[in-house]
């Protein structure tokens, strides 16, 4: 199989970013193009009423945010990977199911926490999920060991 185009799930957490670098560098070395792919959580945008935070704006702001984000790591680790970058709202799991059908993705690299017990049942693997319902195959970066 030939691994043209690579979509990268990534966010601001250590895992995240250790999964964009390393799916940037197979990007190179196998001279793909890459989609980041960073999902604004519907869950995280509904605001706060009470503080004056409305969801239209809750949802902008981390759209915006997620989207200036995005654009520092293409610029921090892309080293002339053409990119396309991708921050729609959604639930994580079905969003890069969907990504990577649309964008025709022939790899989806994605990080992981290690999470265990009862932080895993609560907060569930997104790259467990997406494993168990992919067509497309997974490059599952670990987070280190501390």
């Amino acid at each position: 199989m030939s691994y043209q185009k690579i979509l990268i799930v990534t966010d601001d957490n250590p895992s995240a970013l250790k999964a964009a670098i390393c799916g940037y560098e197979l990007a190179r070395q196998l001279k793909a193009k890459v989609a980041l792919l960073g999902v604004v959580e519907e869950a995280l945008t509904e605001g706060n009423v009470d503080a004056g935070i409305f969801p239209k704006d809750a949802k902008h702001d981390m759209k915006q945010q997620m989207e200036e984000f995005l654009s520092n790591i293409e610029k921090e680790y892309s080293k002339g990977v053409k990119t396309e970058r991708f921050a729609p709202e959604g639930e994580v799991k079905e969003t890069v199911l969907q990504m990577s059908r649309t964008w025709k993705a022939d790899l989806i690299v994605a990080g992981t926490h290690g999470r265990k017990g009862l932080s895993r049942l609560l907060e569930g693997s997104m790259a467990e999920g997406v494993l168990r319902d992919s067509k497309v195959p997974l490059f599952i970066v670990p987070m280190d060991k501390e």
